[in-house]
Protein backbone atom coordinates (compact mmCIF):
# COMPACT_ATOMS: atom_id res chain seq x y z
CA UNK A 1 0.00 0.00 0.00
CA UNK A 2 1.53 3.52 -0.59
CA UNK A 3 2.16 6.83 1.56
CA UNK A 4 -0.68 8.76 1.74
CA UNK A 5 -0.64 12.23 -0.33
CA UNK A 6 0.90 15.39 1.47
CA UNK A 7 -0.22 17.77 -1.56
CA UNK A 8 -4.10 17.31 -1.01
CA UNK A 9 -6.32 19.94 0.79
CA UNK A 10 -6.81 17.74 3.98
CA UNK A 11 -6.28 19.29 7.70
CA UNK A 12 -2.92 18.63 6.97
CA UNK A 13 -2.55 22.24 4.99
CA UNK A 14 -4.64 24.43 7.75
CA UNK A 15 -1.64 25.77 9.99
CA UNK A 16 -3.90 27.27 12.73
CA UNK A 17 -2.85 23.28 14.18
CA UNK A 18 1.06 23.94 13.73
CA UNK A 19 2.23 24.10 17.09
CA UNK A 20 5.37 26.06 15.66
CA UNK A 21 2.56 28.85 14.70
CA UNK A 22 0.91 28.98 17.82
CA UNK A 23 4.25 29.59 20.00
CA UNK A 24 4.90 32.44 17.93
CA UNK A 25 1.58 34.16 18.26
CA UNK A 26 1.99 33.94 22.00
CA UNK A 27 5.21 35.25 21.94
CA UNK A 28 4.25 38.37 19.96
CA UNK A 29 1.47 39.09 22.24
CA UNK A 30 3.95 39.03 25.39
CA UNK A 31 5.73 41.30 23.54
CA UNK A 32 3.06 43.59 23.05
CA UNK A 33 1.61 43.56 26.92
CA UNK A 34 5.51 44.16 28.39
CA UNK A 35 6.22 47.20 25.25
CA UNK A 36 2.69 48.93 26.48
CA UNK A 37 3.45 48.82 30.21
CA UNK A 38 6.37 50.01 29.96
CA UNK A 39 5.25 53.07 27.73
CA UNK A 40 2.24 53.49 30.08
CA UNK A 41 2.59 57.04 31.11
CA UNK A 42 3.56 56.97 35.03
CA UNK A 43 0.26 57.71 37.51
CA UNK A 44 0.01 59.72 40.40
CA UNK A 45 -0.02 58.12 43.68
CA UNK A 46 -3.97 58.59 44.88
CA UNK A 47 -1.41 57.48 48.59
CA UNK A 48 -0.25 61.18 48.30
CA UNK A 49 -2.56 63.37 50.38
CA UNK A 50 -3.90 66.59 49.59
CA UNK A 51 -3.99 69.49 51.91
CA UNK A 52 -6.82 70.94 54.06
CA UNK A 53 -7.29 74.03 53.80
CA UNK A 54 -6.25 76.01 57.15
CA UNK A 55 -8.30 77.61 60.08
CA UNK A 56 -6.78 81.36 58.42
CA UNK A 57 -7.94 80.46 55.50
CA UNK A 58 -11.90 78.73 56.55
CA UNK A 59 -12.36 82.07 58.46
CA UNK A 60 -11.36 84.74 55.57
CA UNK A 61 -14.43 82.83 53.52
CA UNK A 62 -17.16 84.58 54.80
CA UNK A 63 -15.18 87.99 55.14
CA UNK A 64 -14.67 87.47 51.47
CA UNK A 65 -17.95 86.19 50.09
CA UNK A 66 -19.72 89.36 52.41
CA UNK A 67 -16.85 91.92 50.80
CA UNK A 68 -17.80 90.18 47.06
CA UNK A 69 -21.86 90.90 48.12
CA UNK A 70 -21.02 94.43 48.93
CA UNK A 71 -18.66 95.03 45.81
CA UNK A 72 -22.26 93.77 43.83
CA UNK A 73 -24.06 95.88 45.93
CA UNK A 74 -22.17 99.31 45.27
CA UNK A 75 -22.06 98.57 42.01
CA UNK A 76 -25.89 98.39 41.56
CA UNK A 77 -26.37 101.13 44.04
CA UNK A 78 -24.06 103.20 41.51
CA UNK A 79 -26.11 101.89 38.04
CA UNK A 80 -29.14 103.14 39.97
CA UNK A 81 -27.87 106.54 40.82
CA UNK A 82 -26.71 107.28 37.28
CA UNK A 83 -30.58 105.80 35.65
CA UNK A 84 -31.88 108.63 38.24
CA UNK A 85 -29.63 111.47 37.13
CA UNK A 86 -32.37 112.21 34.01
CA UNK A 87 -35.04 112.19 36.87
CA UNK A 88 -32.78 114.93 39.47
CA UNK A 89 -31.79 117.51 37.68
CA UNK A 90 -29.46 120.43 38.30
CA UNK A 91 -30.23 123.95 39.00
CA UNK A 92 -27.01 125.62 37.47
CA UNK A 93 -28.16 129.49 38.39
CA UNK A 94 -28.50 128.44 42.14
CA UNK A 95 -26.21 125.65 41.94
CA UNK A 96 -28.41 123.30 43.70
CA UNK A 97 -31.03 120.09 43.02
CA UNK A 98 -34.21 119.91 41.78
CA UNK A 99 -36.32 116.73 41.31
CA UNK A 100 -39.07 116.44 38.26
CA UNK A 101 -41.88 116.32 39.67
CA UNK A 102 -44.19 116.75 36.60
CA UNK A 103 -43.87 116.73 32.72
CA UNK A 104 -43.38 120.33 33.03
CA UNK A 105 -42.67 121.14 36.82
CA UNK A 106 -39.70 120.89 39.18
CA UNK A 107 -39.65 121.23 42.93
CA UNK A 108 -36.33 122.12 44.79
CA UNK A 109 -35.70 123.67 48.39
CA UNK A 110 -35.86 127.25 49.00
CA UNK A 111 -32.26 127.78 50.94
CA UNK A 112 -31.67 131.69 50.33
CA UNK A 113 -33.68 134.09 51.22
CA UNK A 114 -35.36 135.10 48.28
CA UNK A 115 -35.81 131.92 45.35
CA UNK A 116 -34.77 134.18 42.34
CA UNK A 117 -37.89 134.79 39.75
CA UNK A 118 -36.21 132.39 36.96
CA UNK A 119 -33.51 130.03 37.01
CA UNK A 120 -31.67 127.46 34.12
CA UNK A 121 -32.24 123.68 35.21
CA UNK A 122 -29.73 121.22 33.60
CA UNK A 123 -31.68 118.38 31.16
CA UNK A 124 -30.46 116.10 28.85
CA UNK A 125 -27.35 117.90 28.86
CA UNK A 126 -28.30 121.10 27.89
CA UNK A 127 -29.01 124.44 29.87
CA UNK A 128 -32.93 125.08 29.68
CA UNK A 129 -34.64 128.06 31.07
CA UNK A 130 -37.38 127.81 33.78
CA UNK A 131 -39.53 130.13 35.92
CA UNK A 132 -40.82 130.57 39.53
CA UNK A 133 -43.81 129.50 40.33
CA UNK A 134 -44.80 128.46 44.04
CA UNK A 135 -42.02 130.31 46.24
CA UNK A 136 -42.17 132.57 49.46
CA UNK A 137 -40.30 133.01 52.40
CA UNK A 138 -42.62 130.55 54.55
CA UNK A 139 -42.09 127.87 52.23
CA UNK A 140 -39.10 125.27 52.52
CA UNK A 141 -39.79 124.83 48.87
CA UNK A 142 -40.16 126.46 45.48
CA UNK A 143 -41.20 125.04 41.79
CA UNK A 144 -40.64 125.93 38.92
CA UNK A 145 -42.07 125.50 35.31
CA UNK A 146 -39.96 124.41 31.92
CA UNK A 147 -41.61 123.34 28.83
CA UNK A 148 -38.54 122.06 27.96
CA UNK A 149 -37.62 119.02 29.85
CA UNK A 150 -35.89 117.46 27.20
CA UNK A 151 -38.05 114.19 27.54
CA UNK A 152 -37.14 113.49 30.81
CA UNK A 153 -40.06 111.42 32.58
CA UNK A 154 -40.93 112.65 36.07
CA UNK A 155 -40.60 109.33 38.17
CA UNK A 156 -43.42 107.81 39.94
CA UNK A 157 -44.64 108.44 43.63
CA UNK A 158 -45.07 105.11 45.84
CA UNK A 159 -47.40 104.88 48.72
CA UNK A 160 -45.54 104.73 51.91
CA UNK A 161 -47.89 102.66 53.34
CA UNK A 162 -45.98 99.78 51.14
CA UNK A 163 -42.32 100.45 52.74
CA UNK A 164 -41.03 98.13 55.65
CA UNK A 165 -38.22 98.93 57.92
CA UNK A 166 -35.62 97.80 56.25
CA UNK A 167 -36.08 97.97 53.24
CA UNK A 168 -33.44 99.72 50.87
CA UNK A 169 -33.21 103.33 49.77
CA UNK A 170 -31.33 105.34 47.60
CA UNK A 171 -30.78 109.44 48.10
CA UNK A 172 -29.82 111.01 44.82
CA UNK A 173 -28.34 114.46 43.67
CA UNK A 174 -26.35 116.58 41.52
CA UNK A 175 -23.51 117.99 42.57
CA UNK A 176 -21.54 120.31 40.54
CA UNK A 177 -20.09 118.19 38.24
CA UNK A 178 -21.43 114.72 38.70
CA UNK A 179 -24.50 112.99 40.02
CA UNK A 180 -24.18 111.87 43.43
CA UNK A 181 -25.79 109.10 45.73
CA UNK A 182 -25.78 106.94 49.00
CA UNK A 183 -27.99 104.12 49.76
CA UNK A 184 -29.55 103.26 53.23
CA UNK A 185 -32.57 101.91 54.97
CA UNK A 186 -35.91 103.03 55.33
CA UNK A 187 -36.64 103.61 59.11
CA UNK A 188 -40.24 105.21 59.22
CA UNK A 189 -42.23 107.91 59.05
CA UNK A 190 -42.64 111.22 61.80
CA UNK A 191 -44.24 114.34 61.89
CA UNK A 192 -42.43 117.34 62.47
CA UNK A 193 -42.91 121.04 62.54
CA UNK A 194 -41.59 122.96 59.82
CA UNK A 195 -41.93 127.05 60.34
CA UNK A 196 -45.86 127.34 60.20
CA UNK A 197 -46.81 123.82 58.71
CA UNK A 198 -46.51 120.25 59.94
CA UNK A 199 -45.37 117.69 57.79
CA UNK A 200 -44.61 114.27 57.22
CA UNK A 201 -40.62 112.95 57.54
CA UNK A 202 -39.39 110.28 55.80
CA UNK A 203 -36.66 108.82 58.48
CA UNK A 204 -33.67 107.29 56.75
CA UNK A 205 -30.20 105.80 57.67
CA UNK A 206 -29.34 108.25 55.12
CA UNK A 207 -27.18 111.49 56.67
CA UNK A 208 -28.39 113.80 54.65
CA UNK A 209 -25.64 116.99 53.96
CA UNK A 210 -26.70 120.30 52.64
CA UNK A 211 -25.18 119.44 48.82
CA UNK A 212 -28.02 117.19 49.28
CA UNK A 213 -31.01 119.50 49.16
CA UNK A 214 -33.16 119.39 46.24
CA UNK A 215 -32.63 115.57 45.61
CA UNK A 216 -34.76 112.93 46.51
CA UNK A 217 -35.07 109.38 47.78
CA UNK A 218 -36.26 106.71 45.85
CA UNK A 219 -36.53 103.07 46.31
CA UNK A 220 -35.04 100.47 44.18
CA UNK A 221 -37.36 100.55 41.73
CA UNK A 222 -36.44 104.06 41.50
CA UNK A 223 -40.07 105.74 43.14
CA UNK A 224 -39.88 108.61 44.65
CA UNK A 225 -40.42 108.45 48.07
CA UNK A 226 -39.27 112.63 49.54
CA UNK A 227 -37.98 115.30 48.78
CA UNK A 228 -34.65 116.76 50.84
CA UNK A 229 -35.78 120.71 51.99
CA UNK A 230 -34.17 122.80 54.56
CA UNK A 231 -37.27 122.91 57.75
CA UNK A 232 -36.32 125.52 60.58
CA UNK A 233 -32.21 125.33 59.30
CA UNK A 234 -32.34 121.63 59.56
CA UNK A 235 -32.10 119.12 56.56
CA UNK A 236 -35.17 117.07 55.97
CA UNK A 237 -36.47 114.26 53.67
CA UNK A 238 -40.38 115.72 53.38
CA UNK A 239 -42.64 112.93 51.97
CA UNK A 240 -44.37 113.18 48.77
CA UNK A 241 -47.54 113.58 50.20
CA UNK A 242 -46.34 116.58 52.12
CA UNK A 243 -44.45 118.20 49.14
CA UNK A 244 -48.02 117.88 47.18
CA UNK A 245 -49.17 120.05 50.43
CA UNK A 246 -46.55 122.47 50.23
CA UNK A 247 -47.46 123.25 46.39
CA UNK A 248 -51.17 123.24 47.10
CA UNK A 249 -50.34 126.22 50.06
CA UNK A 250 -47.71 127.93 47.74
CA UNK A 251 -50.43 128.29 45.00
CA UNK A 252 -53.04 130.24 47.12
CA UNK A 253 -53.76 133.82 46.91
CA UNK A 254 -52.22 134.58 50.15
CA UNK A 255 -48.94 132.57 49.98
CA UNK A 256 -48.42 134.07 46.38
CA UNK A 257 -49.29 137.98 48.26
CA UNK A 258 -46.05 136.73 50.67
CA UNK A 259 -44.24 135.44 47.46
CA UNK A 260 -43.99 138.73 46.03
CA UNK A 261 -44.82 141.15 48.40
CA UNK A 262 -43.27 139.32 51.55
CA UNK A 263 -46.75 140.69 52.76
CA UNK A 264 -49.81 138.73 55.18
CA UNK A 265 -53.23 140.34 54.98
CA UNK A 266 -55.78 138.62 57.19
CA UNK A 267 -59.38 140.55 57.81
CA UNK A 268 -59.94 141.93 60.89
CA UNK A 269 -61.54 140.28 63.70
CA UNK A 270 -64.21 141.55 66.33
CA UNK A 271 -61.86 142.51 68.59
CA UNK A 272 -59.37 143.53 66.54
CA UNK A 273 -62.14 145.50 64.72
CA UNK A 274 -63.24 147.44 68.00
CA UNK A 275 -59.55 147.95 69.29
CA UNK A 276 -58.77 150.16 66.11
CA UNK A 277 -62.40 151.58 65.82
CA UNK A 278 -63.15 150.39 62.14
CA UNK A 279 -65.89 148.22 60.80
CA UNK A 280 -63.98 146.97 57.82
CA UNK A 281 -60.56 146.65 56.57
CA UNK A 282 -57.86 144.30 56.59
CA UNK A 283 -54.88 143.80 58.97
CA UNK A 284 -51.69 143.84 58.04
CA UNK A 285 -50.80 140.50 60.01
CA UNK A 286 -47.07 139.93 58.94
CA UNK A 287 -44.16 141.32 56.78
CA UNK A 288 -40.69 139.94 55.87
CA UNK A 289 -37.65 141.94 55.96
CA UNK A 290 -35.82 142.71 52.77
CA UNK A 291 -39.47 142.29 50.85
CA UNK A 292 -41.38 144.79 48.59
CA UNK A 293 -44.28 145.38 51.07
CA UNK A 294 -41.44 146.35 54.11
CA UNK A 295 -39.60 148.63 51.45
CA UNK A 296 -42.55 150.52 50.81
CA UNK A 297 -43.29 151.36 54.40
CA UNK A 298 -46.07 148.84 55.56
CA UNK A 299 -45.92 147.99 59.71
CA UNK A 300 -47.97 145.36 60.80
CA UNK A 301 -51.14 146.59 62.44
CA UNK A 302 -51.65 148.57 59.79
CA UNK A 303 -55.27 147.76 58.69
CA UNK A 304 -56.05 148.51 54.24
CA UNK A 305 -58.84 150.55 53.54
CA UNK A 306 -57.89 150.99 49.69
CA UNK A 307 -56.24 149.88 46.93
CA UNK A 308 -56.57 152.47 44.21
CA UNK A 309 -59.52 154.10 45.88
CA UNK A 310 -61.49 150.39 45.58
CA UNK A 311 -62.42 150.35 49.30
CA UNK A 312 -61.14 146.65 50.76
CA UNK A 313 -63.57 144.37 51.99
CA UNK A 314 -62.27 141.31 51.87
CA UNK A 315 -58.95 138.99 50.74
CA UNK A 316 -60.21 138.44 47.27
CA UNK A 317 -59.93 141.99 46.47
CA UNK A 318 -56.17 142.15 46.69
CA UNK A 319 -55.95 139.33 43.80
CA UNK A 320 -54.55 142.15 41.43
CA UNK A 321 -51.52 142.59 43.73
CA UNK A 322 -50.11 138.77 43.64
CA UNK A 323 -50.72 138.23 39.49
CA UNK A 324 -50.27 139.64 35.98
CA UNK A 325 -53.66 141.15 36.14
CA UNK A 326 -52.33 144.68 35.50
CA UNK A 327 -49.24 144.06 33.57
CA UNK A 328 -49.12 147.53 32.41
CA UNK A 329 -49.35 149.16 35.95
CA UNK A 330 -46.22 150.58 37.07
CA UNK A 331 -47.45 151.34 40.77
CA UNK A 332 -50.46 150.45 43.40
CA UNK A 333 -52.11 153.00 45.56
CA UNK A 334 -52.74 151.63 49.35
CA UNK A 335 -54.77 153.85 51.46
CA UNK A 336 -54.82 152.62 55.07
CA UNK A 337 -55.25 153.50 58.71
CA UNK A 338 -52.31 153.41 61.45
CA UNK A 339 -53.17 154.38 64.58
CA UNK A 340 -55.02 157.93 64.12
CA UNK A 341 -53.39 158.61 60.91
CA UNK A 342 -54.67 158.21 57.51
CA UNK A 343 -51.91 157.27 55.28
CA UNK A 344 -51.31 156.26 51.36
CA UNK A 345 -48.14 154.41 50.84
CA UNK A 346 -47.28 153.58 46.83
CA UNK A 347 -46.44 149.62 45.95
CA UNK A 348 -43.90 149.95 43.12
CA UNK A 349 -44.58 147.04 40.69
CA UNK A 350 -41.62 146.40 38.81
CA UNK A 351 -38.15 145.73 39.60
CA UNK A 352 -39.29 142.83 42.39
CA UNK A 353 -36.02 141.50 42.25
CA UNK A 354 -33.12 140.62 44.86
CA UNK A 355 -31.73 144.27 45.07
CA UNK A 356 -33.63 144.27 48.35
CA UNK A 357 -31.27 140.97 49.40
CA UNK A 358 -27.92 143.49 49.05
CA UNK A 359 -26.92 146.30 50.88
CA UNK A 360 -25.32 148.71 48.62
CA UNK A 361 -21.77 150.50 50.16
CA UNK A 362 -22.40 154.57 50.78
CA UNK A 363 -19.47 156.84 49.72
CA UNK A 364 -16.73 155.39 51.56
CA UNK A 365 -16.85 151.92 50.16
CA UNK A 366 -18.52 150.68 53.73
CA UNK A 367 -21.36 148.00 53.81
CA UNK A 368 -23.39 148.95 57.23
CA UNK A 369 -25.31 146.52 59.26
CA UNK A 370 -28.32 147.42 61.04
CA UNK A 371 -28.50 147.71 64.36
CA UNK A 372 -30.72 144.90 66.07
CA UNK A 373 -34.12 146.52 67.28
CA UNK A 374 -36.97 146.19 70.08
CA UNK A 375 -36.23 144.52 73.29
CA UNK A 376 -35.59 140.53 73.22
CA UNK A 377 -38.36 138.91 75.53
CA UNK A 378 -36.55 136.43 77.31
CA UNK A 379 -38.85 133.49 78.78
CA UNK A 380 -42.85 133.75 78.48
CA UNK A 381 -44.61 132.06 81.71
CA UNK A 382 -47.04 129.53 80.97
CA UNK A 383 -50.70 130.44 81.65
CA UNK A 384 -50.57 133.89 80.49
CA UNK A 385 -51.82 136.27 78.14
CA UNK A 386 -48.56 136.47 76.33
CA UNK A 387 -48.40 132.55 76.08
CA UNK A 388 -51.93 132.31 74.80
CA UNK A 389 -51.42 134.88 72.20
CA UNK A 390 -48.25 132.97 70.52
CA UNK A 391 -45.36 135.27 72.53
CA UNK A 392 -42.16 132.68 72.30
CA UNK A 393 -38.65 133.69 73.90
CA UNK A 394 -36.08 135.19 71.39
CA UNK A 395 -39.29 137.58 70.19
CA UNK A 396 -38.08 141.18 69.89
CA UNK A 397 -40.95 143.68 70.42
CA UNK A 398 -40.64 146.58 68.26
CA UNK A 399 -43.86 148.44 68.88
CA UNK A 400 -47.13 149.13 71.11
CA UNK A 401 -49.85 150.36 69.42
CA UNK A 402 -47.81 152.50 66.71
CA UNK A 403 -45.41 153.89 69.76
CA UNK A 404 -41.74 152.61 69.93
CA UNK A 405 -41.09 152.69 73.55
CA UNK A 406 -38.00 154.59 74.64
CA UNK A 407 -37.27 152.09 77.41
CA UNK A 408 -37.89 148.99 78.85
CA UNK A 409 -39.73 150.78 81.71
CA UNK A 410 -41.95 152.14 79.29
CA UNK A 411 -42.78 148.91 78.11
CA UNK A 412 -43.47 147.89 81.16
CA UNK A 413 -46.14 150.51 81.91
CA UNK A 414 -47.76 150.50 78.40
CA UNK A 415 -48.63 146.37 78.99
CA UNK A 416 -48.84 146.34 82.68
CA UNK A 417 -52.28 145.06 83.91
CA UNK A 418 -53.50 148.25 85.51
CA UNK A 419 -52.78 150.09 82.25
CA UNK A 420 -56.42 148.93 81.10
CA UNK A 421 -57.57 147.02 78.32
CA UNK A 422 -55.90 145.01 75.09
CA UNK A 423 -52.65 146.18 73.04
CA UNK A 424 -51.91 145.60 69.20
CA UNK A 425 -47.74 144.58 69.89
CA UNK A 426 -45.26 144.60 67.09
CA UNK A 427 -42.57 141.52 67.26
CA UNK A 428 -39.96 140.55 65.13
CA UNK A 429 -38.83 136.52 65.06
CA UNK A 430 -36.69 134.87 62.24
CA UNK A 431 -36.84 137.40 59.55
CA UNK A 432 -40.33 139.00 59.61
CA UNK A 433 -42.19 141.40 61.87
CA UNK A 434 -45.74 140.45 62.85
CA UNK A 435 -48.79 142.08 65.05
CA UNK A 436 -51.04 140.34 67.02
CA UNK A 437 -54.04 141.54 69.64
CA UNK A 438 -52.73 141.39 73.30
CA UNK A 439 -56.02 141.05 75.42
Amino acid sequence: MGEPSTTGSGAGSDLTRNPRYIFILAVAAGLILVIGWLLKPEESSTDSPVSAPSQVELSRLPTMTVRRDLEDMSEFFAELGEELSSTVVRLGSVRRSGVIWSADRVVTARVGWRFPAAVTVGAGGVEVGAYTVVSGPHLPIAALRTPELAGDVPPQARPLETLSPGEWVLAAWQGDSRHGSAPGTFLGVGRRECGEHRLDELATSVPIRPEMLGGGIFDLDGNLLAVLLRCDGEPVAVTVGGVAMLLERGGSHDSRLRTRWGLQVEVLTSAEAFHFGLGNGLLVRQLWERYPGEAAGLRPGDVLLALDGTPLQDLDALRILDADAAPGQEAFSLELRRGLETLTVSLQARGLDTRLDVEMPDATGLVWEEAELGYPVASVLPGTRAADAGIEPGDRLLRVDHQTPESLDAVRELLSVEGGGPAFLELSRDGRRWGLLLP
